[in-house]
């Protein structure tokens, strides 16, 4: 009897050994599993993160259209996206030099953020709204032409307090200086005289053709975006192409029977030169209004204005209040009669 409790003891604890191997092999093996599975899980969301990563990214708008632009990536790469319907409701289309946030959906890349901008060059559109050419600039050149086209001085002084409205640094580029000695050709001296010692702006001679003046330019470029700004074939896509060879873009002509030049840049266009140096070429610009400059504010785009404010009245617009210093130092030759008359005009169209 003894024995056989024995015997029943040793099976007993035999096959009690066997089950806790048993539970103690399925523990180790559940817990391997596990572990797998949660690397696992733990590689897929590594994964998604990386692709969602992938897929928003930040740029700028190199070229806008209708509901679409072109953006250009800080690699220096180019891609076509679509505007989100909530940026279009917001901002409308996004403009040349926008900072913008898009996201890969599928293979479409979706423009879902414009971030606030800074240093907008504007102007009136002929529907009479205010209009935003370029965006986040630093610098604004107005390219002139001394000759074919003719050099408008009209449209120089309209860009010029365009931005100083926006209070953007402005220069001015008399280009094709090489043809100055041909017939109707302006006179440099005397823009100078007029832009630069008494307007206080950096003026610069230049010419594609000779090579001057491009070293000059190229060195105040370097490090900013800069908008230009002038009238069809004043040489705006030839300065570009001057500055930096290994651009190929498209340089127009002037009609010979108009004097008026060609479109070669049909809507403003974001060109990378080096690092951290863009120039923004505009498209020729037959008429360039600054009706959204509100009246009182106009005479404050002019710069050598501010050194005559001991006007009579505190509201002086310059024109025919007596006791007028600005009136007053045109006289005596201080400030350009030329400059005082287009502000005048200016003035003239915003109170029509």
């Amino acid at each position: 009897m003894c024995q056989q409790i024995e015997r029943h003891g040793k099976a007993q604890l035999k096959q009690n050994s066997k089950r806790w191997e048993f539970q103690r092999w399925l523990l180790c093996h559940s817990v391997f599993i596990i572990r797998n599975i949660l690397s696992n899980s733990y590689k897929v969301l590594q994964i998604q993160r990386w692709n969602i990563s992938r897929s928003i990214s930040e740029a700028r708008i190199a070229s806008s259209g209708r509901r679409g632009a072109t953006v250009l990536f800080s690699d220096g790469t180019t891609s076509v996206a679509r505007v989100s319907s909530n940026v279009f409701r917001k901002t409308g289309n996004p403009v040349c030099g926008d900072r913008v946030r898009i996201k890969l959906n599928g293979k479409t890349w979706y423009i879902e953020e414009v971030f606030p901008r800074e240093g907008c060059l504007t102007r009136t559109s002929p529907l009479g709204k205010k209009q935003i050419l370029a965006a986040n600039i630093n610098l604004v050149a107005v390219v002139a032409s001394i000759t074919s086209p003719p050099l408008k001085r009209g449209f120089l002084d309209r860009a010029l307090a365009s931005a100083e409205w926006n209070r953007i640094q402005a220069v001015l580029v008399l280009n094709k200086t090489d043809l100055r000695e041909e017939k109707g050709a302006a006179d440099t001296e005397e823009l100078q005289r007029v832009y630069c010692q008494r307007a206080g702006y950096k003026v610069i001679l230049t010419s594609t053709v000779t090579c001057q003046g491009i070293n000059e330019f190229r060195e105040l470029i370097t490090g900013k975006t800069v908008a230009l700004a002038g009238i069809s074939a004043a040489g705006k896509t030839s300065l570009v192409q001057a500055v930096n060879p290994d651009l190929d873009l498209k340089v127009g002509a002037v009609n010979l029977k108009t004097s008026k030049g060609r479109h070669t840049t049909v809507s403003a266009r974001l060109v990378p030169l080096w690092k951290d140096t863009f120039l923004m070429d505009t498209p020729g610009l037959r008429a360039f209004s600054v009706d959204h400059i509100p009246t009182d504010e106009l005479k404050d785009c002019f710069p050598e204005f501010r050194n005559h404010t001991n006007c009579r009245f505190r509201n002086c617009l310059h024109e025919t209040e007596p006791g007028c210093a600005v009136r007053e130092a045109v006289e005596n030759g201080e400030i350009d009669r030329a400059r005082h008359l287009s502000y005048l005009k200016l003035l003239r169209e915003e109170n029509q």
